[in-house]
């Protein structure tokens, strides 16, 4: 292929990418763009592979130059692109979530509250090594939770308020998530065993009002 050839085929090419970008854009924002209201991650991603397959069938439909080869490195240009146009669109969807928005100050404070019936069990029973750690530890998340909100409130080491945001997620994913998971787990599975416990009890007692009579 000659060089005005070659070019004349990444032109007709790079058009397709745009056109189909903007087909898969303009279908995303109409979803959770601008002041959209929330939407559940699960339906977010849905309708993201959704959009994302109208999108690369778009480009495949329009006539290009180059052969099939040349093509597919656009297709895979396009598809990588789409994926980052989507890690920005789930991050705008995550703001827009009060509780998102509420997780580091609340898994902040977790710590805190954690270390400190902590430290107090710990110095009680004079494991003061441990008590002495565990202050630490709220020391450092309370200063963390006090740059957090200057930070917010400023505008000012954006960075800062970035790292924090990070350190507080891998908490909540790695930590406090689990844990509320496990809560929740065992509080259902008691109350289905008391559910048929109660169920039981109500035959046991049918059966011997029924014997009586």
């Amino acid at each position: 292929m000659c060089n005005r050839d070659q070019a004349t085929a990444e032109a007709n090419n790079l058009a397709a990418v745009a056109g189909a970008k903007d087909l898969y854009s303009k279908g995303m924002e109409q979803i959770c763009g601008g002041d959209k209201p929330y939407i559940a991650p699960s339906d977010l991603e849905r309708k993201h592979q959704d959009f994302k397959e109208s999108a690369v069938k778009q480009f495949c439909s329009v006539k290009k130059m180059g052969g099939e080869e040349f093509c597919r490195r656009y297709q895979e240009q396009l598809e990588a692109e789409i994926d980052e146009i989507y890690a920005n669109f789930v991050k705008h969807n995550d703001g827009k979530n009060i509780f998102y928005a509420a997780r580091t100050p609340a898994t902040l404070f977790a710590v805190m509250f954690a270390m400190y019936i902590i430290s107090g069990l710990t110095g009680f029973l004079g494991m003061n090594s441990i008590a002495t750690l565990c202050n630490l530890v709220l020391g450092m998340a309370l200063i963390s939770f006090c740059t957090w909100a200057y930070v917010k409130y400023s505008g000012e080491f954006r960075e800062v308020g970035t790292a924090i945001d990070q350190i507080a997620e891998a908490i909540w994913e790695q930590v406090l998530k689990p844990m509320s998971d496990n809560l929740v787990e065992d509080h259902m599975r008691q109350s289905v065993r008391n559910s048929i416990k109660a169920g039981l009890t109500e035959q046991v007692s049918h059966h011997a009002r029924l014997k009586t009579d």
